[in-house]
C-alpha cells in the first residue's frame, strides 16, 4: 500500500515540476545541508553561476523565515534547540524557478508581513535598495533581528513581486505561503 502512495506522490512531483522539497524541522545544520543539495544539483544542471547564486541565496532567507519565526516548533536533539518547522519548494519550468515556503504564523504578526510584501512589492529596483538600506540602520538602532531585511533581499535578487497566501488554521495560527519566481538575467 505504502509504495502506491508514494509512486502516487512521486508522479505528481514530475507532473508540478517539483525538483526539490522539504517539509520538516528547519535547523541549522538541515539548512547547511540543503543549500549544498542545492548548490550542487544547480551547479551540475545550469553553468550559469549567478543564477545559480540567487536561487540559493533566496532559498536560504526562505528556509531562515521558516527556522526563525514558524509558531511551529520541533526539538532537535543534537543541539538541544527547538527550531521551526514548515515546508519550502522549488519548482521549475520554462527556465523558471519558484520558491515556495509555507509555515503557521502567529496572526498577531499577519499585518505587518502583509503589508510589508504589499510595500515590497510596489518599489522597483532603486527603490528596494534604499529600502534596504533604511532598514539596516534602523535594526542596528533598535538591535532587532532582521526587521524585514529578508524579504526586501528576496524581492531585490528575484527582481519579483513576493506572492502571498494566509490560509487561518485556528485562533492564534494561520498558514503563510510566500512565493518568488527567478529566472535567469538575459545578461547571463
Amino acid at each position: 500500500m505504502a509504495e502506491l502512495e508514494l509512486f502516487e506522490y512521486y508522479r505528481k512531483m514530475c507532473e508540478r515540476n517539483i525538483v526539490l522539497d522539504f517539509q520538516g524541522a528547519i535547523s541549522q545544520d538541515m539548512l547547511v545541508g540543503m543549500a549544498e543539495l542545492i548548490k550542487s544539483k544547480f551547479s551540475l544542471e545550469m553553468h550559469r553561476t549567478n543564477l545559480v547564486k540567487k536561487l540559493l541565496s533566496i532559498f536560504i532567507e526562505m528556509a531562515q523565515n521558516i527556522a526563525f519565526y514558524s509558531t511551529e516548533r520541533a526539538r532537535v536533539d543534537h543541539i538541544d534547540k527547538d527550531v521551526g518547522a514548515g515546508i519550502i519548494v522549488v519548482t521549475e519550468k520554462d527556465k523558471v524557478y519558484t520558491i515556495t515556503s509555507g509555515n503557521m504564523v502567529n496572526k498577531k504578526n499577519l499585518l505587518f508581513i502583509i503589508e510589508h510584501c504589499q510595500k515590497i512589492n510596489t518599489m522597483d529596483k532603486e527603490e528596494l535598495k534604499q529600502f534596504y538600506k533604511e532598514k539596516i540602520k534602523l535594526s542596528r538602532k533598535k538591535d532587532e533581528k532582521g526587521a524585514g531585511l529578508g524579504l526586501i533581499d528576496v524581492a531585490r535578487k528575484s527582481g519579483n513581486p513576493i506572492q502571498f497566501n494566509i490560509t487561518p488554521v485556528d485562533e492564534n495560527n494561520s498558514f503563510l505561503v510566500l512565493s518568488v519566481k527567478v529566472q535567469e538575467d538575459n545578461n547571463e
